[in-house]
Order: structure tokens, then sequence, then C-alpha cells
């Protein structure tokens, strides 16, 4: 097949999608408003190229007769937009047939409710999607109460590579040889991932005596901020915790292996690809109890404690109870139990390879009726 992929060129989500969909025998073009010079898929530019555009979205708007050369010359035999408010915008503003939709998260659980001009956009594309791909079903259900019809909706995570991120030593082992607590952040510092209460979280270990290594692996507007709110916090930068920004793929994979927790303290989240590798890498999930999230960790346990079978939930913004769950997580006794569930349902429920087979198939389904 011919398949039209519009998204931001520089995302790794993106990168990941395209060698993928290549693998498997296609001829993928990726066409992008910001172009990734030096990746497997650098995107052809499109948009604006002149002085700064006052709206965001007008760069989206501008790029419009560019996609329609190509769906014209190019005749795709599907086309692939991800994220809502700006390729998918862009796609059913091109007019692409048949198109899918594939949502990221916030652009329906966050963006699409900003203003009633942001949900009447959302409202409009959802509309002219063929299919609507989601990996939550609290994302599906947002996709729907937005009028996508329920027959266009799939929900499937979209998953990870599960052998390539299995680990090579037990939890335990790796806990009691490594010595500390090595905790691992890879969020972006944004306010809707909330790592001011992870910092918080960390001092309040400090202050009880337990020692830790963290990691925060991700870049963002906050950190700058963070870097100072750690130091006033009387943490020390590069002993107790340490910030490395954004890491490729093969980093992050030895992130994982360094590590044996992993924290997550988002606010609004479908779900959450980092879980899903920490999860298959054999780490200690203790994360935000949101709907994104508490699927994959809640199960019959301990409501006071708030264990899940496969990890730990806390409460949105409460930095006492993250600290209480760390060093509950660091004595639990069944925590390799807990660990193999969660390994077990990501292998079951998220393999990646799986997934784009599954959205190959509705992909080749879409191609044939349209070509009909």
């Amino acid at each position: 097949m011919r398949i039209l992929l519009l998204s931001h060129a520089p995302s790794i989500h993106t990168q990941r999608w395209a060698r993928a969909l290549a693998g498997r025998g296609h001829e993928v073009r990726l066409l992008s408003v910001t172009p990734a010079p030096g990746a497997a898929f650098p995107g052809e530019p499109i948009g604006w190229s002149g002085a700064p555009v006052p709206f965001p979205f007008l760069r989206y708007a501008a790029a419009r007769a560019g996609v329609r050369r190509v769906l014209a010359t190019w005749k795709p035999d599907a086309t692939v937009a991800h994220f809502l408010p700006n390729y998918g915008f862009l796609a059913a503003l091109a007019g692409a047939r048949p198109f899918v939709l594939v949502a990221w998260g916030s652009d329906l659980l966050v963006n699409a409710r900003r203003t009633p001009l942001h949900e009447a956009r959302a409202r409009w594309v959802l509309g002219r999607a063929a299919l609507v791909h989601v990996d939550a079903e609290n994302l599906a259900s947002a996709a729907r109460d937005l009028g996508a019809p329920p027959d266009r909706v799939w929900s499937r995570p979209w998953g990870v590579e599960v052998d390539a991120l299995a680990p090579s030593t037990a939890w335990r082992r790796r806990l009691e040889s490594a010595g500390t607590l090595r905790i691992l952040w890879n969020r972006m510092l944004e306010p809707l991932y909330d790592p001011e209460t992870f910092l918080r979280a960390l001092a309040s270990l400090k202050r009880s005596g337990r020692a830790f290594r963290a990691t925060m692996a991700g870049d963002g507007p906050l950190r700058a901020e963070l870097e100072a709110a750690a130091a006033r916090l009387g943490l020390g930068i590069g002993a107790d915790v340490r910030f490395v920004g954004r890491v490729d793929e093969a980093a992050m994979r030895a992130l994982y292996r360094e590590h044996e927790f992993y924290v997550s303290m988002s606010r609004s989240d479908s779900t959450s690809q980092s879980l899903l590798e920490a999860m298959a890498a054999g780490l200690y999930p203790i994360v935000s109890d949101i709907p994104g999230n508490a699927p994959w960790v809640r199960g019959a346990a301990d409501a006071r404690e708030r264990a899940g079978d496969a990890g730990r939930l806390v409460p949105c913004g409460d930095d006492r109870l993250l600290a209480e769950a760390i060093a509950a997580a660091a004595e639990d006794s069944g925590a390799e139990a807990r660990i193999a569930r969660g390994m077990a349902r990501v292998r079951a429920e998220a393999d990646w390879a799986e997934t784009v087979a599954l959205f190959e198939a509705r992909l080749a389904a879409m191609a044939r009726e349209g070509s009909r």
C-alpha cells in the first residue's frame, strides 16, 4: 500500500510508526510542518515558511495546499494523521479519503475541551475520520462523547517491544546489588506530568533517611525551575537526582536496566507508553491514580495501601503519599510477583508487533473499500 503519514517528524512515536509500516513492505511518505533532518524519516516540509504566524493552527491550515497536491499526484491508498488538533485537522481540511486519526491522549482529553472553538474543531475532525485509533478506554469514551461514530473507534494500546525490553536479571537481585533505591522518571518536564510532586516526594524520602538515586529523563519548559527547586529542597543534583534531558531509544532502554522503580504523576493520560515500557522492563511502577494508569496497575489488593496487583497507585499531586508508596514498594515482599504480573499483562495486551499487524489489516480494509 501507499501510506501517507501526516505527523510531527521529530517525535520518536512518528519515527517508530513510519519504520514499522515501511518495514512491512509499504511505501510510506511522511509530510510534516516540522521536519527532522537526519532521522530515518526526515519528513517532507509543508506549510508556512515565511514570518511566524500569530496562531499555531494557522501553520497547519497553510499546509493544506501542499497536502492536497500530494493526495492528487501520489494518490495514497490511505492517510494516517497523528494528533487531532494539528495533523488530524490538516487531513480533514485537505480532504484526505480515507484517513485514520491516531489520538495521542491530550488531544482528546485536554485540548478538545479547552474552548467551544477547540471542541467544534475536534467534532469536525472526528466526523471525517474513517477510523479513530485510541489506546485506552477513557480515550475511546472521549472520542465517542465528541461525536465519533462508535463503530469507527478502535481501542488498542500502541504497545511496546516486549522482548527487547525484557530484563536479564531478577528485580530483587538488582535492588540488592544497587544498595540504594534507583528511581526513574521519564515524562516531559511540563505541568501536565507534575514533576514538582515527584521532587517534593524525593525530599521527604531524603529527610526520612532513605538512600536513593533518581534520574529525570525528559525535557520541557520546567527544567530550569525544577533544577532550582531540587536545590531548595536539599536534593543534590548529580548525587540524589540527575537531569539527563531527552534521550534516544537505546539510551532509554539502558536507563530501564539501571533502575528498579518507575514513577509517573501525570494528571491526565491515556495508556502511557512509558508505563508499558517500564512494566515490560521489569520495573516496579508507582503512578498517579488516573483512568489511563489504573487498568494496568490496579488489582484486588489493600485499598488503604492503594497497592495494585502490578504496582502502586497514588492520588494526583500528593507528594506525602508518593513518598510513602516508594518506601513501601522497597519493602514489598510481593514485589517480584507484582512485577511478573505486570510483565505478563503487557505481553498479552500490548505487544507492538501485534498492534502494527492489526493496524495494517484495518488500513488494507479501508483501502479496498476506498477503491470501490
